[in-house]
């Protein structure tokens, strides 16, 4: 097993047990039913402390120093990471392994969504570039054609690199075109709803690694209680009102008694179902908007039309973006009608992607499924 997790020192120490001698602890009097005692305040490991540890380790990864890293992209990256150290320190977080892949897959959205609002920002300037030349070079001379001449040249191919570029609009006063607001759009869904899985999810199984199945069983229950303390107050980006923090899910304690047992493709299966019912559907694929953009897309690259646009919705077991032919790509449906917002057709494919992953770690691929959760390991800062 690899280092994945930073020691605590509650580590060693029993829960509801004290963590410091009796005699070590601060003694005072105090006023009690009307009389002067002696009061020795010992403090406790508690089932909130144990959270509230695994929960800061959590943010410290996608939030160092208490700051949220501010390009998604590179959240991404960290994201990715430590998922692809879960599965090195433990090969039974065999659902981690496949997460590392997973949301990486999402990063490569996230670069096509960034990618494209980029292109489609470059020809707007460009043809502002264009029309002020114009404007200010009233009557064309010979000399003044070689600087117009130029500013076509560099509209012409920013509109080239720009697939939408005949289809997109831009309404008076909007800084931004109809677009780039979509690719925006599922640019900040997508990397809300990476960043709240991997809040809900990473410190379910560093408690299971530090503190074991019963521990995790007997303090699950008090893991929404850490919500909403003054002093400590949980990253939770959704919000309450959509996804309440730390609700027990049958899914997860059967996950981790899977785990437990030695059953891992059974324990892939239960927290694939927590991680796309429970977290991700009301996070992200309840937003009509977003359920909108997501079906064009997906009917947009079956069909082609508009060409160059869409991305294909599919999962490669690699460490890169680009599909392989070789098994460890895994696409999502043909149809053009499919629609990724639908649980059950989404569960169809992401149980299909998790059989693959396992079939693929029992035969001759599972050094090459390892390297590349090794290199998206080592990915994270770029």
């Amino acid at each position: 097993m690899s280092q994945c997790f930073t020691e605590l020192a509650s580590d060693a120490q029993r829960l509801n047990h004290n963590i410091r001698p009796i005699d070590d602890c601060a003694c005072g009097e105090e006023l009690l039913y009307g009389e002067r005692v002696q009061v020795t305040e010992v403090p406790v490991l508690t089932c909130q402390c144990l959270w509230r540890r695994y929960q800061r380790a959590a943010e410290a990864i996608v939030a160092p120093n208490g700051v949220l890293i501010a390009d998604p992209v590179a959240r991404n990256r960290a994201i990715n990471a430590a998922y692809a150290r879960l599965w090195l320190h433990d090969s039974r977080f065999q659902w981690a392994g496949l997460a590392a892949f997973a949301s990486k897959q999402v990063g490569c959205g996230l670069l096509h969504a960034a990618q494209s609002i980029e292109r489609i920002r470059e020809e707007y300037e460009a043809r502002q570039r264009l029309r002020d030349s114009r404007r200010e070079s009233g009557l064309l001379t010979p000399e003044k054609m070689p600087g117009q001449a130029e500013d076509l040249r560099e509209y012409q191919q920013a509109q080239a690199r720009n697939p939408l570029s005949v289809m997109d609009a831009r309404v008076p006063g909007e800084e931004l075109s109809v677009a780039e607001q979509q690719f925006r759009h599922v640019y900040e869904m997508m990397a809300m709803g990476n960043t709240t899985l991997f809040l809900d999810v990473y410190p379910l199984h560093q408690f299971y690694a530090v503190r074991g199945l019963a521990e995790l069983k007997k303090c699950l229950r008090d893991r929404e209680k850490i919500q909403g303390h003054a002093k400590w107050p949980v990253l939770w980006p959704v919000g309450q009102a959509t996804l309440k923090f730390g609700y027990v899910r049958p899914e997860i304690e059967m996950a981790f008694e899977a785990i437990d047992a030695g059953s891992v493709a059974e324990s892939v299966e239960h927290l694939a179902w927590h991680e796309q019912r429970n977290i991700l559907q009301p996070t992200i694929y309840e937003n009509s908007h977003l359920v909108a953009l997501l079906r064009g897309n997906h009917f947009s690259y079956v069909t082609n039309f508009p060409s160059g646009v869409a991305q294909a919705i599919e999962l490669t077991l690699t460490s890169q973006c680009q599909r392989v032919d070789d098994g460890r790509t895994i696409d999502f449906d043909s149809s053009p009608l499919a629609d990724l917002s639908d649980i059950d057709q989404r569960m169809e494919f992401v149980l299909r992607a998790a059989s693959r992953f396992d079939l693929l770690l029992n035969d001759s691929n599972k050094a090459l499924l390892a390297q590349s959760i090794r290199e998206i390991a080592l990915r994270e800062e770029g």
